[in-house]
């Protein structure tokens, strides 16, 4: 087990790239020098993670002081500890489980979905034309592209050279003067990349047909996309070692390593696309979509899928169907959620959740998300957010008892939380068919209580978090958690 201090936010803003997130917060109307801390932890894989690292890093979050540490936990343990009790809040690509949500009810703890991002599950391979004798990404071989059966050859051993794929050359054959050997890099850790992947797979008959055969030579009976990678055997440490067993970075520069055998020569793993960019600037393949065109998992790209997409009014959860009259679209997106707890959080807790849930929805969130490659929900799905916010601020405040109902549609139009973050909403793509303005929480009245902290002197608060949180950091160590993977 290792151990990293990040630093706080409000002296260094200092972040490193983890997967779950803890944020102290100094409780309200505690006399200034004698603050009382409450921390409010939440879990969840390294899929958004680039993204919940630059919405808890953005300086525009001043209504709290906040001191930020992480711990690694993958998406299947990040759920099973929100249902715990242990975890305030999750990041998953996925729904609780059937199970998950029943023990979740059982325990009083109702809870609802808030999109906050749509990423593009990238295919990044490192295939070089031009040998040369440093990291240059204009020597990756261009225009390369897959289809799902391509694909499918890929990541079942279907396929030794990349040059034996028939549509990788893109408008002509490729000729690799480094890494023509196809060699592939997965998750073993559950990760939406091994779901998202085997979705991708499957959706076309000749590709399923292939992964089919190949689970069945593996033994597995379930042929159905799951979090776990079929084979059992693959890469720990989340989106981070996968990123680096493409493209090592030199921890002394905090670049590419420059000598070209030590990237992932011939190497490809599916990847989202919030991890491509700087300082590694992976190259990616571009997948053939339902309209047939090869689309690669650019921002544009995602940003039309999420505009094809479709929200359950129900329970806020989106779905993204292939549009065979969509030749932009990228044809493997998944959205990342927050799920959050509508009843038992503290009014401390619930009011910093609820400013976090309304700083992701915010167009300075959205520039966040935006800025890394991820799309930001649509306008129905923020619309849906902000009820969140809403509910889960009042469950800091009133003293009714909170329904233990997992999931319902509200009519009732919530009051916007008053906060000094900048207004959600704008800058947000197309909203998908449908009607919108629903919320998967239990809401109470349309009458919500806005935001407290706002006008309000903070300075002493400041002083206290930051620190206690500098004194706590140097003393204690950090644990990085791990679940076991799961058939």
């Amino acid at each position: 087990m290792r151990r990293r201090w990040l630093g706080t936010v409000l002296v260094a803003g200092a972040l490193a790239a983890t997967s779950s997130l803890v944020i102290v917060v100094s409780e309200p109307g505690s006399p200034a020098g004698a603050a009382s801390a409450t921390t409010l932890h939440g879990e969840g894989g390294s899929f958004a993670e680039p993204v919940v690292n630059a919405l808890e890093a953005d300086k525009g979050l001043n209504i709290f002081p906040l001191s930020i540490d992480y711990f690694d936990a993958n998406v299947d343990v990040g759920r099973s500890d929100f249902v715990a009790g242990t975890a305030d809040f999750a990041v998953s690509e996925f729904p609780l489980t059937t199970a998950q949500a029943a023990a979740a009810k059982a325990a009083g703890r109702s809870f609802a979905y808030v999109p906050i991002a749509a990423n593009a599950l990238a295919l990044g391979a490192v295939v070089e034309c031009e040998a040369d004798i440093v990291w240059k990404a204009t020597t990756m071989c261009p225009n390369l592209r897959l289809s799902a059966e391509d694909v499918a050859k890929v990541f079942t051993n279907g396929v030794t050279q990349w040059t034996g794929l028939p549509t990788i050359g893109g408008s002509g054959p490729i000729s690799p003067a480094l890494g023509n050997g196809v060699t592939q890099v997965n998750p073993i850790d559950p990760s939406a990349n091994n779901y998202g992947l085997a979705q991708y797979i499957g959706s076309t008959p000749a590709a399923k047909a292939l992964w089919d055969a190949w689970l069945t030579v593996e033994g597995v009976t379930n042929l159905a996309p799951t979090e776990t990678w079929p084979a059992h055997q693959g890469l720990s440490g989340g989106d981070l070692t996968l990123a680096n067993a493409l493209v090592p970075i030199d921890p002394a520069t905090n670049a590419p390593r420059v000598n070209p055998q030590t990237w992932g020569v011939g190497d490809a793993g599916a990847i989202p696309a919030d991890w491509l960019g700087t300082p590694r600037n992976i190259p990616t393949i571009a997948l053939q979509n339902a309209a047939g065109a090869f689309v690669p998992p650019t921002l544009a790209a995602t940003q039309a899928a999420v505009n094809d997409a479709s929200m359950d009014t129900a329970t806020d959860l989106v779905t993204f169907p292939q549009n065979a009259a969509d030749a932009a679209a990228y044809p493997q997106v998944m959205m990342s959620y927050l799920i959050v707890p509508t009843t038992g959080l503290s009014q401390a807790k619930a009011h910093a959740l609820a400013a976090f849930i309304q700083l992701a929805l915010s167009s300075q969130g959205q520039a966040d998300i935006t800025g890394l490659g991820a799309a930001a929900p649509s306008q129905q799905m923020i619309q849906a957010g902000e009820t969140v916010a809403n509910t889960v601020y009042a469950e800091g405040t009133s003293t009714s008892t909170s329904s233990t109902t997992t999931s319902s549609t509200s009519t009732t139009t919530a009051a916007t939380i008053s906060t000094s973050l900048p207004a959600s909403g704008s800058g947000a793509g197309t909203s998908p068919s449908g009607s919108g303005g629903s919320s998967s929480s239990t809401a109470g009245s349309g009458s919500s209580p806005s935001l407290a902290f706002t006008g309000a002197n903070l300075w002493p608060l400041v002083v206290v978090g930051a620190f206690l949180a500098v004194a706590a950091g140097a003393v204690r160590r950090r644990l990085r958690r791990r679940g076991t993977p799961t058939c």
